[in-house]
């Protein structure tokens, strides 16, 4: 069972776990539309539609407990991916909501039917280096007093239900993902960010971040899970540390378009935020840019998979220069 079925990485796990003998049952809520992820299926298999035939979509939400039983119960793993993205103050109840009681609900009913579950957190959940040459990994701890963002509570929180869970006797793994790239979705998570370098980026900051391939994201929960042996762990994934304006150049590089060239100071990212916040307050939209994600595109920090690749000696990540290249026209 896959929850978040037609979120970035629920849409390509789908396609991932499509192999002969597999049988899914994929969660969405009512409004949710699954043409753009039915439309994976094409970049991924010569024969779409059979892959697809896999697939059964069932309306649901992660909130409402009798969707989740009727799912559960007929399952022997749950990929949880279901989770709300969102630095904006006005959103805190619907994500604190979403991540939080409904990865609870999520774990109580793993644990009730002895289901295997594959908890899908973030490199937001983990804890603060002490400088920004060292590497966080899944050991690092959180400094007191450190800056974190509404996302990142939510997302340390859910996770800190599935440990307790974990401790109850759920049989889990926990995947701590970089910023995951990959398109196929129009206008939602990373694809924004290829779509508007496609446009013209010409901007980029001095803020440094982990990355990885949704491709990836989606191999290593599979292995992970399906490796009996790993049990109640967690793990970085991250395909690499790059700076924003590496980031945006390989990217603009492999749609043909012209590098960023101008650099955003701190005084700038500032001052933008807040007069996005006055345009908002007109128009009653949420602005793109808030104060989180401009201090957050000026943070530098790096992070390390150095226990995913003891785990699972012959993965690889895609590089950088790859991902850009594979989702250029998806």
């Amino acid at each position: 069972m896959v929850t978040g079925a037609t979120g970035l990485v629920g849409s390509h796990l789908l396609c991932h776990l499509a192999r002969p003998g597999e049988a899914i049952i994929a969660l969405k809520r009512e409004e949710s539309r699954i043409e753009e992820t039915m439309a994976l299926f094409s970049r991924y298999f010569s024969s779409p539609e059979e892959a697809a035939s896999r697939v059964t979509w069932v309306v649901g939400d992660v909130l409402d407990e009798g969707s989740l039983l009727s799912c559960v119960e007929k399952v022997d793993t749950v990929y949880h991916c279901a989770a709300m993205v969102s630095f904006n103050g006005s959103d805190r109840h619907t994500l604190m909501q979403t991540n939080i009681r409904g990865t609870e609900n999520i774990c109580a009913l793993c644990l009730q039917w002895g289901v295997r579950l594959c908890f899908v957190s973030s490199i937001a959940a983990l804890g603060d280096a002490p400088d920004e040459s060292v590497a966080i990994d899944e050991n690092t701890p959180e400094i007191p007093g450190s800056v974190h963002s509404l996302y990142s509570g939510s997302k340390g929180a859910s996770e800190k239900i599935v440990w307790e869970y974990v401790g109850r006797g759920l049989n889990a793994v926990i995947v701590n993902p970089a910023i995951i790239l990959g398109t196929g979705l129009r206008g939602r998570s990373s694809a924004k960010l290829f779509e508007q370098v496609r446009k013209g980026m010409p901007f980029y900051t001095d803020g440094v971040n982990g990355y990885v391939d949704v491709r990836d994201v989606c191999e290593a929960m599979i292995r992970l899970t399906e490796t009996s042996s790993i049990r109640g762990e967690r793990f970085v994934l991250c395909g690499g540390n790059y700076s924003y304006k590496e980031l945006f150049t390989v990217i603009a590089c492999a749609a043909g378009k012209r590098v960023p060239y101008i650099r955003m100071a701190p005084w700038m990212t500032s001052l933008a935020w807040r007069l996005l916040a006055f345009v908002s307050w007109f128009t009653r939209k949420k602005p793109a840019f808030t104060r989180e994600t401009a201090r957050s595109s000026q943070n530098k920090s790096r992070y390390s998979s150095a226990k995913l690749l003891k785990a699972l000696p012959d993965f690889r990540f895609h590089t950088l220069e790859e991902t850009a290249r594979f989702f250029r026209d998806l």
